[in-house]
């Protein structure tokens, strides 16, 4: 079996470690692709195998994963006369791992070939979770179809989660996000909150640890913003495409998300203020340029 990942970014290089060993162990081929041709080297160096063209090796893949930033990559990788929908071979399977637009994907799943199939694969747990293979992935698509390939989404994954036909994978994914968005944002408030009326801040993450208010974002992000990194594993700016997807999936669904769209004005406005590149908790350090107060 030929398989096949583009996007070796924080996610994706993780994902790829994982299949390279699993189509070690199978004796498959893992083919990999990025813009960043020294990441690329490292993956061929232990046994990877790189094409001279994503034409190249998508034609070559009996399944194909992509991690790739938004719907633009996407879209400029699966169109056009060498790209993905043209020329991924017969009977193959592509799993879009991204966070992406639902109506985005739509679009590409009625243009594609009926030789193919496409199956949206969003993952979430982070660049730690890519890299030790405990990733939960939330499939949109029909069970028959996804079953064949079961042990090899186990061997970057502890879940894969059917939630139901094409792009229920996204939904979900951009469900979880807006929570993660919203307690991101809450944390610096609760933290400022606590600042102010001169609490140890240290305590206070503790108390809210183990209380009611515990969560993920709670127990791993309040230490990195008491420790002033504001967690560099993400990019600001692309939280707050995140945040826009959500949005824009609010209005597709005719739902509205009062909470979402006032989290994302105050990302748009951390972008703009920060930068693109800015860490993505970058949007609690907004709370404290706007309190003059520094949560540590």
């Amino acid at each position: 079996m030929n398989i096949g990942i583009i996007g070796l970014g924080n996610m994706g290089s993780g994902m790829a470690s994982n299949l390279l060993e699993y189509c070690h162990v199978e004796g498959y081929k893992l083919w990999v692709a990025d813009l960043n041709t020294t990441v690329v080297a490292t993956f061929v160096d232990r046994g990877a195998h790189q094409a001279e063209s994503i034409k190249a090796l998508v034609s070559k893949c009996n399944v194909l994963f992509t991690s790739l930033p938004s719907a633009k990559e996407i879209n400029q990788l699966a169109l056009g006369k060498d790209g993905i929908l043209n020329n991924l071979s017969a009977g193959a399977c592509w799993f879009e791992t991204s966070t992406n637009e639902l109506s985005q994907w739509q679009q590409l799943r009625d243009i594609a070939p009926d030789h193919i199939t496409l199956i949206d694969a969003p993952v979430t747990g982070g660049s730690e979770g890519a890299a030790n293979g405990t990733l939960t992935m939330l499939l949109g698509g029909e069970a028959e179809v996804i079953e064949p390939y079961r042990d090899l989404l186990a061997s970057f994954t502890k879940k894969a989660v059917l939630m139901g036909p094409a792009g229920a994978g996204y939904v979900t994914k951009l469900a979880q996000l807006h929570l993660n968005y919203l307690v991101a944002q809450g944390i610096g408030e609760a933290l400022m909150l606590g600042a102010k009326a001169g609490l140890n801040l240290n305590t206070l993450h503790d108390v809210l640890n183990n209380s009611c208010a515990s969560s993920y974002v709670v127990e791993n992000y309040i230490p990195k913003v008491l420790d002033g990194s504001y967690d560099t594993s993400f990019k600001l700016g692309l939280a707050e495409k995140d945040m826009r997807l959500i949005s824009q999936l609010g209005e597709h669904l005719d739902t509205p998300l009062t909470l979402a769209d006032t989290v994302y004005e105050s990302y748009q406005t951390a972008t703009k203020q920060y930068g693109f590149d800015a860490p993505h908790l970058s949007i609690v350090r907004l709370i404290e340029d706007q309190a003059n107060t520094l949560l540590r």
